[in-house]
């Protein structure tokens, strides 16, 4: 398969949100999506010249729209038996890539084994070679032999979209788990995910060499896992200048609609009772959101190239609950280069859902 070249000044990545209070911001590599210095986000202009917030779900949708790319959304309140109930989509049952979004997934199977009794937050996990993935992320730097406990890859894997993290805590639960999870937070259709790759796996099939996508696109679940159990085992042998264009199309990523996001993020909200789990997914808000109007807010999103996705639940100060998902996808990765653009869509839902009335 031919692959054309993008600009690495547009794509270099797989991520999701890195601030606190910025929008999603990415680091070099594999992306984290916020404005901050990234390669992946579009330089913001003038405040002068932002564009006001979208004054309802019609403008916000339009907006959305408005991208060269498939898109689909849900802005849901969280019901008493903990399903989503949409205020307003466009398009939120048709499965997309999701990009980083899948370590929600992850995150459920480590508070599964948590919970089971197989698992602490407080047990050490060990970086090695054979586990250091690209950036976005800290530990793919950590020296082989650092140890970090549960919590700890949890929250970087959350806050900061640390993929090495990531592949830490899929080693220790292993795949199927997070398959298992999959179904246990409310995906309806897990089987585009089987087999769940890893971050590394991710890169090989999707930028190394020999180039796999043809295959990955043609195989059914048995298939896939065959492919993948040949991998080379050991330092990964993709880079970041390999990451140069989309490979989405060819199945390479992890797939799920705004309705599988939505019912993943209240999933594990639901589970109040473990204070950890709540302060890892409450580690990054994504994007400014009225504190008083919103005392708690969990974010997780993602891009790769020619992908962009936001996730966030929030609790509004009379203890109502929503959560709001977008998706783009596109086989032009400048089509959803504006990644500021993209997440204040974030923003300006939450000041729409600090009005919402009704069930």
């Amino acid at each position: 398969m031919r692959r054309t070249a993008v600009s690495l000044a547009v794509v270099v990545g797989l991520a999701a949100g890195c601030g606190t209070d910025g929008a999603p911001a990415p680091t070099p590599g594999l992306e984290a999506p916020t404005p901050s210095a990234t390669s992946l986000v579009t330089s913001p202009g003038p405040a002068s010249l932002a564009p006001a917030p979208a004054g309802s779900w019609d403008e916000l949708r339009g907006r959305l729209e408005a991208l060269d790319a498939d898109v689909g959304m849900v802005a849901a309140r969280v019901a008493d038996d903990g399903s989503c109930r949409p205020v307003a989509e466009l398009d939120p049952a048709t499965p997309r890539p999701m990009a980083s979004i899948f370590k929600l997934y992850v995150l459920g199977a480590v508070a599964a084994a948590v919970d089971a009794g197989e698992l602490s937050w407080t047990d050490e996990l060990t970086v090695s070679g054979g586990l250091r993935s690209l950036p976005s992320g800290e530990l793919q730097d950590a020296p082989a032999g650092t140890r970090v406990t549960v919590e700890r890859a949890a929250a970087a894997m959350v806050a900061i979209s640390d993929n090495t993290a990531a592949e830490l805590l899929m080693d220790r639960v292993g795949r199927t788990a997070v398959e298992e999870a999959m179904t246990a937070l409310g995906h309806s259709r897990p089987d585009l995910n089987r087999p769940f790759l890893t971050t590394r796996e991710f890169f090989t099939v999707g930028w190394g060499q020999p180039d796999l996508r043809d295959d990955w696109a043609l195989a059914g679940a048995a298939g896939r896992a065959r492919l993948l159990a040949a991998l080379p085992a050991g330092p990964l042998r993709v880079t970041g200048r390999d990451i140069d264009d989309p490979a989405w199309e060819s199945g390479v990523d992890w797939f799920g609609s705004a309705l599988d996001v939505c019912a993943a993020q209240a999933a594990l909200h639901a589970n109040a009772s473990d204070e950890v789990l709540r302060s890892v997914l409450g580690q990054n808000r994504g994007v400014t959101i009225d504190r008083g109007d919103w005392p708690y807010v969990g974010y997780k999103g993602g891009s790769a190239p020619g992908v962009v996705t936001a996730s966030w639940y929030g609790e509004r100060a009379d203890g109502e609950r929503y959560v709001f998902v977008m998706q783009a996808a596109a086989a032009d990765s400048g089509a959803v280069a504006d990644h500021d653009a993209f997440f204040a869509l974030g923003a300006d839902a939450f000041l729409l859902l600090a009005d919402h009335q009704g069930p």
